[in-house]
């Protein structure tokens, strides 16, 4: 049975579809709404329920307890997250959207999860697509896409304020109302603030960083806003501002840390109107951040983008749709001018029923990029400004049957091509570091040729439905990435310069090959009324293959293999009875080893440190004392695993306690 109608995402109301079809309803894989057990892609959905239950305190958190999902939380405000394989600082590969509005920075090509202006306790649901799904979301979604919806205060009101402390110098704080002003209008307001101590094992581990001596203690505050309207039976809309501040110690690229601000702020607005024969939706976003640190960036983005989702007949569904987006970037030290690139696409999507028991779905998408220098490209470079003169054209594409085998069993085949485009730092930084004691200067460069990366997976899954209450499923896959892009290091061989200028360059490059494969088994339900659980295990192996990186010795900072843990085992358990919850989240994580620059030496800066395997334990204990008010304590890292983030740096066990009220 499929879910009826169709609807923008924030026009959903995903709490009444839950309950009447016993099951979540997303529309992060195909852009209409459907029940998590008819969509054609590997797909994750952490409910209300979930993250009210969980031990995490932040989205990294409760998204690392899933099937083919890795956390690594390189210092105490830095964390990562990578699907199926190839666990990298500042990964480029995972698009996050907030409501549908990127939240991925492109000046880099990663997230700063610390900056997204979202508070746990106004997610309505969070979906991660695993796989890639350029089709429907452009660029950068090329390993998957994390979908985080908030509340409609049109469908649901709550006004919630919450507090804590913990060990480690743990305090934070925050607020979020969802509210219903007239019949047709509504708010959504949310505040937060949180900071601790650095981990202790930072300054003596091999991240940390001989360039950036200085450390800060992580502490980020966000603020959010958003407007609701229904104008008229099938008319909505609303109107967003965000903005987040926050400092923290990083790990960057070139795999050292460095202590960073982040200023991102956010305006957005979009319209939907069903018709009659279809759904009619437009967008508008422009983001703005500013980064300081070793180096200040800037970067703008507007984006606007319009669709219309149809359908034809009893049997099929039609989805037809174009973007525009508009980047630009400045960094200190850099060119004078900005970096700049704009982006033209088009997208379909065609969905047919052939009978109740098979459903093909196939997507595809054109997105075309013009490049340019604003400013003079000045040196010392090798580029003028001819080689950002330049255009690029990709096409990617998503494909899949769903076989029904009877009521509670399906089969999924799935195959798809994304893409990665290029940061705009890969394409026109240009970092320039006088050698001390001679002429020379060392440039640091991206590269204007740069080509996106190209994505090729392949999945078959199959579901098999516990009852009313639970669900087992198994993914085999296998994933293919070509013209792999790395950023240069002190090993990197140089580009040949001009004479009349003495420097060595380093620039970005397409440096090779990264395979991933592996298993993924998840299974998740009830035991009574009072009792949830859940249970994966995730076997992965990873191979890449980069011009220069062989035997031990690295010419680019890449290692996305030997980062890739083998083998997680993940498994949860809850109580809930009368006023009482409690939650025990156990997670193994095999052996890893993680690469980093370390002071210069013989053999090279780029040394590969080993991460060892781990087993850690999270706890949550909550308290109803009265209505509206509920008391909680929840550690994290319980055992005290030293690799249990992933990252060179020993892990700590973390403490906490909460007061919420909820009005």
């Amino acid at each position: 049975m499929a879910v009826p109608g169709m609807a923008h995402a924030q026009s959903v109301n995903y709490s009444e579809l839950e309950g009447m079809f016993r099951e979540p309803v997303t529309t992060s894989v195909t852009g209409k709404p459907q029940r998590a057990s008819e969509a054609p892609a590997a797909l994750i959905i952490v409910t209300r329920e979930d993250i009210r239950r969980s031990p995490a305190h932040d989205i990294p958190g409760l998204i690392q307890a899933y099937a083919g999902i890795d956390v690594a939380r390189w210092t105490a405000g830095h964390s990562d997250i990578a699907v199926r394989g190839g666990v990298l600082p500042f990964n480029p590969r995972l698009l996050v959207l907030v409501n549908g509005r990127q939240v991925y920075l492109d000046h880099y090509g990663m997230t700063n999860w610390d900056g997204l202006g979202v508070q746990l306790a106004e997610i309505q649901q969070i979906e991660v697509v695993k796989g890639p799904n350029s089709a429907l979301f452009g660029f950068n979604a090329a390993s998957g896409v994390i979908n985080i919806i908030t509340v409609n205060p049109l469908h649901s009101q709550q006004v919630t304020m919450s507090a804590g402390m913990g060990t480690e110098g743990q305090r934070f704080a925050s607020g979020a109302a969802s509210v219903k002003l007239a019949e047709a209008l509504g708010v959504r307001l949310s505040a937060g603030y949180e900071s601790s101590d650095e981990l202790d094992g930072l300054p003596a581990s091999p991240l940390a960083s001989q360039i950036s001596p200085i450390s800060h203690d992580p502490r980020h505050k966000e603020v959010t806003a958003e407007l609701y309207a229904k104008p008229g039976e099938r008319t909505d809309g609303s109107i967003s501002i965000t903005h987040s501040d926050n400092q923290r110690m990083e790990v960057v690229p070139f795999l050292f840390t460095v202590s960073s601000h982040y200023r991102f702020t956010s305006l957005g607005a979009r319209i939907s109107r069903d018709t009659g024969w279809g759904v009619l939706s437009a967008h508008v976003f422009q983001n703005w951040s500013d980064i300081g640190g070793l180096v200040a960036f800037h970067n703008k983005v507007l984006a606007t983008s319009a669709d219309a989702l149809v359908r034809a007949g009893r049997a099929n569904t039609v989805r037809l749709g174009i973007e525009y987006r508009s980047n630009r970037f400045k960094s200190k030290p850099g060119y004078p001018g900005a970096t700049q690139y704009n982006v033209y696409a088009a997208n379909g999507m065609w969905e047919t029923r052939f009978s109740d028991a098979a459903t093909f779905t196939i997507a595809a998408r054109i997105d075309h990029l013009e490049l340019q220098q604003m400013g003079i490209v000045n040196q010392p470079t090798i580029f003028t400004n001819a080689d950002f003169d330049r255009s690029i054209t990709e096409w990617s594409f998503n494909s899949a049957l769903l076989l029904k085998l009877d009521e509670g069993n399906s089969i999924r085949l799935a195959v798809g091509k994304g893409i990665q485009a290029p940061s705009l730092f890969a394409f026109g930084a240009r970092l320039d570091f006088p050698i001390r004691g001679t002429p020379l200067s060392a440039v640091s460069s991206g590269n204007p040729h740069i080509n996106p990366a190209k994505i090729w997976s392949a999945e078959i899954g199959f579901t098999h439905m516990l009852g009313d209450k639970g669900r087992f499923e198994m993914t085999a896959f296998y994933n293919r990435t070509s013209d792999v892009m790395s950023n240069s290091s002190y090993t990197t061989p140089p580009r040949a310069t001009p004479p009349a200028y003495p420097f060595i360059l380093f620039t970005a490059d397409n440096v090779g090959t990264f395979e991933a494969y592996g298993l993924e088994a998840s299974a998740s339900g009830q035991l009574s009324p009072d009792w949830h659980w859940s249970l994966n295990y995730t076997w992965t192996r990873a191979k890449q293959h980069i011009a220069g990186n062989a035997d031990g010795q690295f010419t680019r900072p890449l290692a996305l293999d030997s980062a890739t843990p083998e083998h997680k085992v993940k498994a949860q358990l809850s109580y809930e009875h009368g006023p009482w919850l409690a939650t025990v989240a156990a997670r193994y994580t095999s052996a890893t080893r993680q690469l980093v620059t370390l002071a210069p030496a013989p053999s090279g800066p780029l040394r590969l440190i080993d991460v060892d395997d781990s087993l850690a334990v999270d706890a949550k204990l909550a308290l109803r004392i009265k209505e509206g008010l509920t008391f909680a304590v929840a550690g994290e890292n319980l055992t005290g695993a030293d690799g249990a983030y992933l990252s060179p740096v020993p892990a700590e066990r973390r403490l906490r306690a909460s007061l919420q009220v909820d009005f």
